[in-house]
């Protein structure tokens, strides 16, 4: 059953500086995929000490709160917070609490995957993976026998469908 999402968004011009910033972060990051010198490292420090002050003034940016693409974009900024891991592993703490209503179980994923990668464990749904000669490989995983079934859980696809489309991914890039 698809999650239910309250229509009545209660920090719209939080919603919107969400957005922008986000936006922000993706066209430099674009820049940056076919010229590494428009990386902007000012960037991501500014998206986070902003997403701090927002999630010390309203808590985790939900979707009731902010609606599902600001509740993205808190994500999006939080997963390029690499600066700041005590950061991360706040946000992934406080994503945790919340109902897949309120929060992407994917994006929980994400998260968790990224702060065990930090932290030099293993992952536990595949999401991170670095470049290797050109070639797209998984940090290490737990359990990996088992990971298409976490994957399949929250809906994303099998490990190797989605190494297959970042493999796609990069070329293009």
């Amino acid at each position: 059953m698809p999650p239910t999402v309250n229509t009545s968004i209660l920090y719209p011009v939080i919603r919107a500086e969400l957005i922008e910033m986000a936006h922000v972060d993706q066209e430099m990051r674009r820049e940056a995929d076919s010229d590494p010198a428009k990386w902007i490292p000012e960037v991501d420090r500014s998206n986070t000490a902003r997403l701090k002050e927002i999630i010390d003034q309203i808590g985790w940016p939900t979707r009731s709160k902010v609606g599902a693409q600001a509740s993205y974009a808190a994500w999006l900024l939080a997963q390029h917070a690499d600066l700041d891991r005590p950061f991360q592993e706040r946000t992934l703490s406080l994503m945790s609490e919340f109902s897949s209503s309120e929060v992407d179980p994917q994006n929980i994923a994400y998260s968790e995957d990224r702060v065990l990668v930090a932290q030099g464990k293993p992952q536990t749904f595949g999401t991170q993976y670095r470049l290797v000669d050109g070639s797209v490989e998984p940090f290490p995983i737990h359990s990996e026998s088992q990971v298409d079934e976490r994957r399949i859980a929250i809906g994303l696809p099998p490990l190797a469908q989605y190494l297959y489309l970042e493999r796609g991914r990069r070329v293009k890039s």
